[in-house]
């Protein structure tokens, strides 16, 4: 710190701090901020801004800007900002005016965040502390002493938290705009075919035919207010698992009758695979979350599926039981995958989507699974199809040994 003192005081006082003059005191003050990882400085102003000198900058600059603290000058620095924000309402967001106003003593103390270039060709957020600096004879604003940290690691989080915040709020507006939609099309429905059935009450088959599209839409309106529910009590952590006997197969065919006639319309081919016959496919564990779980998969799996096929089964492996549902569908976009489990998330998020849902059934179905005691992944190739995994703790009950396929 050869010449601090001369240089880091120059007979001039800084505004707001009368009390540090002296030399040995600034050599003093320097030091301390450098120890606190900042970077002290001393700009004397020029003409313009860009022709200033400065005579004292601490050696962090090296490692903060990339530059030897005798080759920085005002110009140096000023080349590498790429960006400016004030961090006070006095300080204006355009630099000549902040400069004038700084000189003339309006404004105490310089805040601003500063993204620079570096010399290196990183790019780092600053944060710029300054008071002016004071010719003693002449009481005018000569200069700035001031503090630089590098603020980057800080503010890429809260960049980072913003943009969740962002996208949760984005999710939250798709969430209301979905749910608005999922509500009113089988409320419509109700209504309209409670309407009709008066008109038509002496035509059996009209009769039939309305209180099951009536009954449909309400079984689809108690789904999705049941998730909606569902969503609410999870955050909430008060969801409990509560374990029993389940037969796995029994499992696999209550989802395939609960779905064939879906693939049967839609012309998809339907199987399921157990690995184990009635015996060794007993295990503990919640059969309604379990169940759940399988069905949400597999209804998913349909509803992006118009051709091909839907399988779905399970196998032990490694003392857990995993589970598969693969489709010959739509797949996932490879920039949506990571969001795929997001709440609220919809792939298509389009005022013209095709398909339905409010987007809470994926998150519904890994919440589960990590209940459960396990986890779930896919793999997905656009335009080819996707397979779902996910895994159980393999709690056995009991044993035996065959090997059944049932096909649609």
């Amino acid at each position: 710190m050869k010449n601090f003192g001369s240089q880091c005081n120059h007979g001039i006082g800084i505004s707001g701090d009368e009390g540090v003059k002296s030399p040995d005191a600034m050599a003093f003050f320097c030091q301390v901020i450098e120890n606190a990882g900042g970077v002290p400085y001393q700009l004397i102003f020029g003409q313009q801004s860009g022709e200033g000198s400065i005579l004292y900058t601490g050696s962090g600059i090296r490692e903060l800007l990339g530059v030897e603290p005798e080759d920085l000058t005002e110009k140096v620095f000023e080349d590498m900002i790429e960006e400016r924000i004030p961090l006070s309402e006095d300080i204006p967001a355009d630099p000549p005016e902040a400069r004038r106003k700084f000189i003339n003593g309006e404004i105490r103390v310089y805040k601003a965040e500063i993204l620079v270039r570096t010399s290196g060709g990183e790019r780092k957020w600053i944060r710029d502390s300054s008071l002016p600096l004071i010719e003693e004879e002449t009481g005018k604003v000569t200069g700035a002493f001031g503090i630089l940290y590098d603020i980057t690691a800080g503010k890429l989080n809260s960049d980072r938290i913003k943009e969740k915040e962002d996208e949760f709020d984005r999710l939250k507006t798709n969430l209301l705009h979905n749910i608005s939609h999922e509500i009113r099309t089988p409320l419509n429905a109700i209504v309209g075919f409670s309407t009709l059935l008066g008109e038509h009450f002496d035509i059996p088959e009209r009769r039939k035919e309305y209180l099951e599209i009536i009954t449909r839409n309400s079984d689809h309106l108690i789904e999705i207010i049941d998730d909606i529910v569902e969503i609410s009590k999870i955050d909430a952590k008060m969801v409990k698992i509560r374990k029993d006997k389940v037969n796995l197969n029994e499992v696999l065919r209550k989802v395939f009758d609960q779905f064939r006639a879906e693939a049967f319309r839609k012309g998809l081919l339907l199987s399921f695979e157990p690995e184990h016959d009635t015996g060794e496919a007993d295990v503990y564990s919640d059969w309604f979350k379990l169940t759940e779980v399988l069905g949400n998969l597999v209804e998913n799996a349909l509803k992006f599926t118009f051709e091909g096929r839907v399988e779905f089964g399970y196998s032990v492996k490694d003392g857990k039981v995993e589970f598969y549902v693969s489709d010959t569908g739509t797949g996932i976009p490879a920039e949506q995958q990571p969001k795929i489990f997001s709440r609220f998330f919809q792939v298509d998020t389009t005022s013209t989507r095709i398909y339905g849902g409010t987007g809470m059934g994926l998150s519904i179905t890994k919440a589960y699974v990590e209940l459960l005691g396990g986890k779930i992944w896919f793999t997905s190739q656009q335009g080819e199809g996707s397979v779902f995994r996910f895994t159980i703790p393999y709690e056995r009950v009991g044993d035996n040994g065959n090997h059944l396929k049932i096909v649609i």
